[in-house]
């Protein structure tokens, strides 16, 4: 019987040194579980720190180029409006000029009469206004009815 005790105390101790192995073995696992899920969140957690930026950089961009896009729209309306606005001053100008046969003083009566060529770019009715604008202004000399 002692011996069949012996026995049974050394599986007994087995068995402890067995589960306690165990238990560290799971221990360590448990460890590197919570050692990966602090990472995963740590990673998460930057992740979305770097979503966030990244969501206010391409507001920023858009932004930028919504500005950029507001100044040239601007820039080429400011442009047309001029533009427009000298053809349309010519173009009165030229009205006037028909209508009352009187010389218009700055105007050769070519310019006068004619719309500048197509291919001037605006430039040649532009350099005329501003001749125009040079002169002595007369409100004698031109009666706009």
């Amino acid at each position: 019987m002692e011996e069949q005790l012996a026995g049974c105390r050394t599986e007994l101790a087995n068995m402890i040194t067995s589960t306690s192995l165990h238990n560290q073995q799971m221990d360590r696992l448990h460890i590197d579980l919570v050692d990966a899920q602090t990472t995963i969140n740590q990673q998460m957690k930057d992740q979305q720190v770097l979503e966030d930026e990244n969501k206010r950089l391409q507001n920023h961009v858009q932004e930028a180029r919504n500005h950029i896009y507001d100044v040239e729209v601007k820039a080429l309306e400011a442009e047309f409006m001029e533009e427009g606005f000298i053809k349309g001053f010519m173009k009165g100008v030229r009205a006037v000029h028909r209508k009352t046969g009187a010389n218009i003083q700055g105007l050769s009566p070519s310019q006068a009469s004619g719309d500048p060529p197509s291919d001037s770019g605006g430039e040649e009715v532009e350099s005329e206004l501003q001749k125009i604008f040079a002169l002595e202004e007369d409100e004698d000399d031109l009666e706009i009815l």
